[in-house]
């Protein structure tokens, strides 16, 4: 018997193990899903908040579960409202907080609530968010933490003000990294990746698809194997420099 026919009276027979696989099932039945978002068991109760097919009511009885695991589950569940994934982004456990700051749909405020959490991690995860607002990823980059300045410089819609301060980042070649790998990095940027002192920031720039010819030729100078792979494997650069890049990766030349 699939997830689909599952009934509530066949369901309560299960073993827990069984149970939760039955409840991560995309076509559990609701009425299934009802009986273990009330299962004693915390990991059946979890397993049932996971469910994306989860009502409305289980996930707000959920967010207010004892336990924070099945808590995380129903603040982080697309179908969570928006008020349960802003009072979750408060949550006294971290996991909870960094749940709901992930949700994709976390509204503006508990964006910004998570942006300002004690916790790199909570803040990390707000700033990258797809939704942060543009002031939010711009705190980021000033962030005294490296992998939220990272998430900021490398967010999709992070200004190119904040990209070009992540490439100046004197403290984590991460920063830079992540400066000369986003996809809006402006040419100024490529180039100061084509001579910063950390291999793997070239490496980074290597793969950019801002990279011109004239920045493609200068790293194809490279002796490095992974800047040379990345050159081969990038499809803005010429074919002529790829190919020798490909030969210099497998050994040819």
């Amino acid at each position: 018997m699939g997830a689909e026919t599952m009934t509530v009276e066949r369901f309560n027979g299960l073993e827990p193990a069984e149970q939760t696989r039955v409840l991560l099932q995309s076509s559990c039945p609701r009425s299934v899903i009802r009986a273990g978002a009330r299962d004693r068991s915390s990991w059946v109760r979890w397993a049932a908040l996971e469910n994306p097919n989860a009502p409305v009511d289980v996930i707000r009885a959920g967010a207010r579960d004892e336990n924070p695991n099945v808590r995380r589950a129903a603040v982080g569940n697309p179908s969570a409202p928006k008020d349960v994934i802003r009072a979750g982004v408060v949550d006294e456990d971290l996991l909870v907080r960094m749940a709901a700051a992930d949700n994709p749909r976390a509204p503006e405020a508990a964006i910004r609530a998570g942006a300002e959490d004690e916790d790199p991690d909570v803040r990390l995860v707000a700033v990258g968010h797809p939704s942060a607002p543009e002031d939010v990823i711009r705190a980021g980059v000033k962030d005294k933490h490296p992998e939220v300045r990272r998430a900021a410089v490398g967010h999709p819609s992070a200004p190119e003000d904040v990209i070009r301060a992540g490439v100046k980042d004197k403290d984590e070649w991460e920063v830079r990294e992540a400066a000369v790998g986003n996809p809006g990095a402006p040419e100024d940027v490529i180039r100061a990746g084509v001579g910063d002192e950390n291999e793997w920031v070239q490496v980074a720039t290597a793969a950019s698809p801002g990279l011109t010819v004239e920045l493609a030729e200068i790293l194809s100078r490279s002796q490095v194997a992974a800047i040379q792979k990345a050159l081969a494997e990038n499809s803005v650069v010429p074919e002529r420099i790829r190919v020798v890049a490909r030969m210099r990766t497998e050994g040819g030349l």
